[in-house]
């Protein structure tokens, strides 16, 4: 069994839903095939190249860094297989949170930044004695001293059915007009339970972010300690700009954008912290599968290593195959 340099967020969520496929991706000696980005997931990176290359632009001016150009991350965060269909797609998001006015609300934001906002950095810290490694969206330190932390999420695009924004949102606006569509109930206004406070300046609802949704509260915390916050610490404004897909039988789903805007609980910090801490611990410790006995785990372990093996082999000759098996042209 190897041992991970790091816990990540999305490593943590594997670690608590399926133990057997984070002992696949993560801990098996022969490292499983990687899985190809499936096209759902390209949707949500081509928007990231989008907005954070036109923000960035807007922000430092045009060519000041090769990194946050969009050719740059586009490349670098949507694989070859998908870039075609995400090119056209991710620039349909975009237009669509810039038509509501979510992205001129969020940039009008970051003018108001003490220092210059960071895009798209990995960080990595030791907290609390568990290896931890992230790559924020967005950070940036507010004119008033607050310490803010966004992130975006593309939630059901490719979906067949609606998908709602999570509750508690500050506002959610439709990217249509109504000559497209008929409005949204509630269009332009809060969630029924959000309730509004001003905190440091910014408007924010007084409850917590794990309200909505935990994942997001475990991801932008584990941000949040990295980046030097100590756990528990409720200050940190934590913020998700969630876009949400409509299916109307066409080939792009109608759009709708909900912003987030809250603060993460001390007691939902030191719950997380104490998953990371038992996660790293079963990982030193190799007894993976705890609901086994040690030696139970062992065993199953030695079943994953040849599954790993036997996966890998498979995806040797498969790969052998596509290169050798098709049909090949010969000059004269």
């Amino acid at each position: 069994m190897r041992k991970p340099k790091y816990l990540s967020p999305s490593q943590l969520g594997v670690w608590d839903s399926n133990r057997e496929e984070y002992y696949l991706k993560h801990l098996a000696e022969v490292r499983a095939p990687k899985t190809p980005q499936a096209i759902y997931m390209s949707i949500g990176s081509a928007f990231d190249a989008y907005v954070k290359a036109g923000m960035y632009e807007v922000l430092f001016g045009k060519g000041s860094d090769p990194r946050f150009e969009f050719d740059t991350l586009f490349i670098e965060q949507v694989e070859e297989h998908n870039r075609d269909w995400a090119l056209e797609n991710g620039k349909y998001v975009f237009d669509c949170y810039k038509t509501c006015g979510a992205y001129d609300e969020l940039l009008d934001l970051l003018k108001e930044s003490k220092y210059a906002p960071q895009f798209e950095f990995t960080v990595q810290e030791i907290v609390s004695g568990v290896p931890l490694l992230g790559k924020p969206d967005l950070r940036f330190i507010h004119a008033s001293g607050a310490h803010v932390i966004l992130d975006w999420k593309v939630n059901g695009y490719c979906s067949k059915s609606a998908t709602s924004p999570c509750k508690n949102y500050r506002m959610v606006r439709d990217c249509w007009n109504t000559k497209d569509a008929k409005a949204t109930s509630g269009t332009g206004t809060a969630h029924k339970n959000y309730q509004p406070i001003i905190w440091k300046d910014i408007e924010i609802h007084s409850g917590w972010l794990e309200d909505a949704n935990g994942d997001w509260s475990d991801q932008l915390a584990i941000y949040s300690w990295m980046l030097g916050e100590p756990v528990g610490n409720q200050d940190v404004v934590v913020c998700i700009d969630q876009i949400v897909g409509k299916p109307i039988g066409t080939d792009r789903p109608l759009l709708r954008v909900a912003n987030h805007r809250a603060r993460i609980s001390t007691i939902h910090q030191q719950n997380l912290i104490t998953r990371l801490q038992k996660c790293w611990t079963a990982i030193e410790n190799g007894y993976i599968f705890d609901d086994l006995t040690l030696e139970e785990s062992r065993e199953r372990c030695e079943v994953l290593e040849r599954q790993a093996v036997m996966a890998n082999s498979i995806d040797k000759i498969q790969q052998y195959l596509n290169e050798y098996g098709r049909p090949q042209r010969y000059k004269r």
